[in-house]
């Protein structure tokens, strides 16, 4: 057999493969063979078909099966051979068969890369000492959720930092907020008994500071100027008329930190037991933070000493998926279709960008598994879809049949390999708690 491999841009590689006719004849004879044993036609039993009968009826068939399995074990002789690794072959053309082969095929091959030193890398982190103050603080959450609205029975009008409840309406040259600006959704139009603590920032900036005295009961009517970096284009600089009723003003009362408290809480529990299960708590969050922080922080470093072409097609494809999952996001959060628009070309850049970091992530750590020899077990895999299995619902075998199914098990245990990679680097870094953490 003869091969030749031509190196193209974009992590693509052009084999061109000649067999002689020698090994067309053999895999031939043994195709045929296989044909006869399995041929059932009327009147013969299932082998006993004469093998010119079988060559006849079935040329048309034997003939493709010999080019396919040709080709597929000729890529796979050449690949090994020239010692290409290979994600997928993506084309194969002029493929001429007689009594020899030859034919063209396009692969895909893993970038070419300098694999940069990746143990003893220096990793900061903040300390795992979780303070007092720290639960005081959470604490002091936990409390502010539990507590109660009351009306103000001081007799004056609403203070910044008060909690009120408001009827308003928006609008803009006299058409409601949404309707002038579509893009910025029907909340600024019109409210009732909405309820905003008095602060800057609430609701819309601005918004509260007309409201500062007013009394229940009383309207007042004012006007604001949207901010310059408001975005949605066109809505900078305009000005909204606002006429809005105080209808109450709240008092929050917070819960005395006490074992009664505790007891609502975590029911039988003192409030210094309760303070221990939120030290314990935030010890295990620190530390999946802390966990988190070194493993970004080794894969910033190693990405940043990388550079390569990428295949085109993965990087394509995995743009498009980070770019579904930042939209997903967004809309989870309330952004309208038309400001995702309106940032599209911002979008569509972080998202090329962070699809690169993670391709790069992903053929690094591969690079690394192989110098160390990590592997993947067969443990490793079915502990891993039996996670997804909890995850899904279902039976572990009907998770297994289903990842199977779909195809999705290289993909999994490159999931797993990358994980296990990752987990040595991180083992192997110096980490040092940053000062004053």
């Amino acid at each position: 057999m003869n091969a030749s491999v031509e190196t193209l841009p974009n992590c693509l590689a052009t084999l061109r493969v000649e067999v002689g006719p020698e090994k067309v004849s053999v895999t031939r004879e043994e195709l045929v063979r296989q044909f006869v044993k399995d041929a059932k036609l009327p009147g013969f039993r299932a082998g006993k078909v004469p093998r010119g009968m079988v060559e006849k009826r079935f040329e048309k068939e034997i003939s493709e099966e010999l080019e396919s399995r040709m080709v597929s074990n000729s890529l796979d002789e050449v690949i090994r051979e020239k010692g290409l690794k290979v994600i997928e072959v993506s084309n194969v053309e002029d493929v001429k068969l007689s009594e020899g082969l030859s034919f063209t095929a396009t692969v895909v091959t893993v970038p070419e890369f300098e694999l940069p030193e990746y143990k003893g890398l220096a990793v900061k982190v903040p300390s795992e000492v979780i303070s007092d103050a720290d639960v005081d603080k959470s604490l002091e959450n936990l409390r502010e959720r539990m507590a109660d609205f009351v009306d103000m029975k001081e007799d004056r009008g609403a203070a910044m930092d008060d909690f009120v409840v408001v009827d308003y309406q928006g609008s803009l040259g006299g058409q409601p907020v949404h309707e002038a600006f579509p893009k910025v959704g029907k909340v600024l139009s019109s409210n009732e008994g909405f309820w905003i603590r008095m602060t800057e920032e609430a609701f819309f900036p601005g918004f509260c500071g007309p409201l500062v005295g007013a009394r229940p009961g009383e309207t007042r009517a004012f006007q604001i100027e949207v901010p310059q970096d408001f975005p949605v284009e066109g809505f900078a600089g305009q000005k909204l008329d606002y006429v809005v009723t105080l209808k109450e003003i709240k008092t929050r009362v917070l819960p005395e930190l006490n074992d009664e408290l505790a007891s609502s809480m975590v029911k039988g529990k003192t409030m210094a037991e309760v303070r221990d299960m939120v030290r314990s708590e935030l010890e295990t969050v620190r530390k999946r933070e802390i966990e988190s922080i070194k493993r970004d922080a080794v894969m910033q470093q190693l990405i940043s000493q990388v550079e390569c072409e990428l295949p085109e097609r993965l990087s394509k494809a995995e743009s498009n998926r980070v770019l579904s999952e930042v939209i997903r996001e967004n809309q989870s959060r309330g952004v309208t279709q038309e400001m995702l628009k309106e940032n599209e070309k911002e979008l569509v850049t972080s998202a090329s960008q962070t699809a690169r970091n993670r391709l790069k992530s992903t053929f690094i750590l591969s690079r690394i598994a192989e110098r160390e020899e990590i592997r993947v077990s067969r443990e490793d895999l079915f502990m891993r879809i039996s996670a997804m299995a909890q995850e899904m619902e279902m039976s572990f075998d009907k998770a297994l049949k289903e990842v199977s199914k779909r195809r999705l098990v290289p993909q999994i245990q490159s999931d797993i390999l990358a994980a296990k990679a990752l987990d040595f680097v991180v083992s192997a870094a110096t980490v040092t708690v940053e000062a004053g953490s």
